[in-house]
């Protein structure tokens, strides 16, 4: 069995339809636009950042956080603990 390798986010944008996020390995996620995203502008939508060490999405405007796990598919604590949370938080 191959060991999970951790990815984080490093960028995102979204369309009218997803969330793009680029992860620090390079690869492109995609996962369905949120209810707030879809009611969002074009401009609103394009305002999101990367926070929390590459483990969540934020757009202020909108007042809406999406985690990576959202958008990779895998149960919040998974990520948290290849992410090193589980032991104190990462090393920048």
């Amino acid at each position: 069995m191959r060991k999970a390798e951790l990815a984080l986010a490093r960028g995102i944008h979204c369309d009218e339809a997803e969330i793009h996020v680029t992860l620090t390995d390079g690869r492109v996620v995609s996962a369905p636009l949120t209810p707030r995203l879809q009611a969002a502008t074009p401009r609103q939508r394009r305002a999101g950042y990367v926070t929390d060490f590459g483990t969540s999405l934020r757009w202020d405007e909108i007042d809406e956080d999406v985690g990576i796990d959202y958008v990779l598919g895998v149960h919040e604590d998974e990520l948290l603990e290849l992410a090193g949370f589980r032991e104190g938080l990462p090393k920048e």
